[in-house]
């Protein structure tokens, strides 16, 4: 009788010391969720904007610059003795997923207000696969016109779009951007072709990280219905140097503008005619407050 209940007891002892350690055996490492960083390294690759906002009460001052075309060759300098394009600007988080920005571009002198929002953020669980945001802007070009004399209305054009990102590893991630610009006035330059104040496109964007410093970038901003005379496609391709407060952008970009509604709507040279033009970007990362 001993015998027996000490056979019970050690198979009772073994049967659940073997369903413990299968329990121990099934046990998964939980995974530390949130938010996932860097997805980009900017708020903008050479002039299109990206999903990654600033954090609450950080600044980004800009320098946006790029030179005359390449194809103009040795005489030219390729494009560094060209008339430059300049765009200065400032963003500032006002929380960890709204920032807002004013810059100033020196073609037409346009001034440009804009505003980023992070509806979405990807997850590290993947319960969240994508990071989505929204954009607007509203510039003005201050130019002074000897042509034509613009009220404040006609001189105001407009851009919005909803950027879908996903980092899909430590080095790749990409892009889609549906987009709309309108512009309340547009001058024709020649009589060939009807104009359009609306342009519909979509931004194309990825960034493939090479190390822990630095990267390979491009944007591709083809407009998807009808395109005013004579304006092509905008395509760049960019190589980014980030130096812990500083991130530099060295880029060969087709369009000449840095703000997207001008890009969808006024590209009008073609980067397979090798008509594209070396620019960099600055970017300068401050921290104002906790």
């Amino acid at each position: 009788m001993i015998i027996r209940k000490t056979t019970l007891i050690t198979l009772v002892f073994l049967f659940g010391s073997y369903s413990l350690s299968a329990q121990v055996l099934e046990r998964k490492r939980a995974v530390q969720d949130g938010p996932v960083e860097d997805i980009f390294l900017a708020g903008s690759i050479a002039g299109l904007s990206t999903v990654t906002a600033l954090p609450k009460k950080n600044m980004n001052s800009m320098v946006m610059h790029n030179f005359g075309l390449v194809s103009g060759g040795i005489e030219d300098f390729y494009g560094l003795d060209g008339g430059a394009a300049v765009r200065l600007g400032i963003d500032y988080g006002v929380t960890d997923k709204l920032d807002i920005g004013i810059g100033r571009t020196g073609i037409e002198d346009v001034v440009d207000l804009r505003a980023k929002y992070v509806i979405l953020e990807q997850l590290k669980s993947d319960k969240v696969p994508v990071q989505i945001a929204i954009k607007g802007d509203v510039g003005i070009s201050t130019q002074k016109e000897r042509r034509f004399d613009y009220t404040f209305t006609e001189r105001l054009n407009y851009f919005t779009s909803v950027m879908v990102a996903r980092k899909f590893n430590d080095k790749l991630s990409l892009q889609v951007s549906p987009m709309v610009s309108h512009f309340n006035t547009v001058v024709k330059e020649q009589n060939n072709g009807k104009l359009y104040n609306t342009i519909v496109g979509l931004g194309i964007a990825g960034r493939y990280k090479l190390n822990n410093r630095n990267a390979l970038a491009f944007e591709y901003l083809p407009v998807l219905r009808n395109r005013n005379p004579n304006t092509k496609d905008h395509v760049a391709v960019s190589f980014e140097i980030d130096t812990g407060g500083h991130v530099f952008q060295l880029f060969f970009m087709s369009g000449r503008w840095f703000t997207e509604q001008h890009l969808l709507a006024r590209t009008d040279t073609n980067i397979l005619d090798l008509d594209f033009r070396f620019g960099f970007n600055i970017n300068r990362f401050f921290g104002l407050g906790k």
